[in-house]
């Protein structure tokens, strides 16, 4: 039992560390990712892939038309991988207000 949580522990940590390298590497203009999923790890979201990525989506676009697309498709997207409404509102704002 002790080694399958170990093990389990070793995989979290590996994912964390990988989450953490992809918002460390990712564009310089990435700020607004980190203040997303920053934000979404307060709130107990475990910061994987996809929700770096629509994290990444909502902070990066070009002009007003442009910002409500990327805003919207970072707030469906992060809850499509079970973020709540409420915190996908509030993460998709911190990641367009930097910009």
């Amino acid at each position: 039992m002790n080694s399958k949580i170990a093990s389990a522990m070793a995989s979290a940590g590996i994912l964390v560390a990988a989450a953490t390298a992809s918002v460390v590497t990712a564009n310089p203009a990435s700020a607004v990712t980190a203040d997303c999923v920053r934000y979404l790890q307060s709130k107990s979201y475990t910061p994987t892939n996809a929700r770096i990525d629509h994290c990444y989506t909502g902070g990066h676009f070009n002009g007003p038309a442009d910002k409500g697309i990327a805003y919207q498709s970072c707030r469906i997207g992060l809850e499509s991988t079970g973020v709540r409404h409420s915190h996908a509102i509030t993460a998709c704002d911190y990641a367009q207000t930097s910009q």
